[in-house]
């Protein structure tokens, strides 16, 4: 492909795409989205804000290191300067190192949780819904703050990706295999990936490959765009 053929092809889905995204907006905006705007998913998140439960667990957990670590640098005190102890030196060293190491971990464990219960981060929560406009060939992901420490924030509408289809764009599986003991289930996250742009059109756990590839069929026709060649990517994160 010529140099300018592709400035003028990437000009001309730059113009689709401000149009259709201008389009979204207004209707975002005003709360009368259009039709043609097809909801593909939706999602809720949140960050930030006073964990209570998380933090007394956390709090609960390290405490405990701290009275082990400091009962063992007494006790290695108890041994080095006990007139009637006969435990070597060796030993008494061993127990303050593996004490100070103890009480190092609670306190900091204790600190973080505390400072995040006095101080929290700000919090946010916000949805992000997947827009489809199959005229013009635009797929976008949007997120919409709902709530936040700052009230300036709420209502804020962030285009997160955006992709306007064409023979470049690709399906394809994000596998990541469950944990030991399926305390965690595998994951396979469907995406359409658009040179370094991605967005991810739905989600499943455990699927056989047939059924992986079907899903992948239904997407690719819906949208009008290839499988990619393998079409599972594992991923261990």
């Amino acid at each position: 492909m010529s140099l300018l053929k592709q400035v003028s092809e990437n000009a001309a889905m730059s113009k689709i795409q401000n149009k259709a995204k201008d389009e979204l907006l207004k209707g975002l905006v005003t709360g009368d989205i259009s039709h043609r705007f097809e909801v593909i998913r939706e999602y809720t998140r949140s960050f930030g804000g006073r964990k209570i439960v998380g933090n007394t667990a956390s709090t609960i957990f390290f405490f405990p290191w701290i009275i082990a670590g400091l009962l063992f640098v007494g006790v290695s005190f108890l041994i080095l300067f006990s007139p009637d102890s006969e435990a070597p030196i060796f030993l008494s060293c061993c127990t303050f190192g593996a004490g100070s190491i103890a009480a190092m971990i609670g306190f900091s464990g204790v600190r973080g949780s505390v400072g995040e219960m006095v101080n929290p981060e700000d919090y946010e929560k916000y949805e992000a819904t997947v827009y489809f406009n199959r005229r013009e060939r635009y797929l976008t992901e949007v997120k919409v703050v709902l709530d936040a420490t700052d009230d300036d924030l709420i209502g804020d509408i962030t285009f997160l990706n955006e992709i306007t289809l064409s023979k470049k764009s690709e399906i394809f599986c994000k596998y990541r295999p469950g944990s030991d003991g399926a305390v965690r289930p595998d994951f396979n996250d469907f995406i359409i990936s658009h040179g370094n742009v991605s967005i991810q059109l739905d989600g499943h756990t455990y699927l056989k490959d047939k059924k992986r590839i079907a899903i992948a069929k239904e997407w690719s026709e819906k949208l009008g765009v290839k499988i990619r060649e393998p079409l599972v990517w594992h991923s261990h994160n």
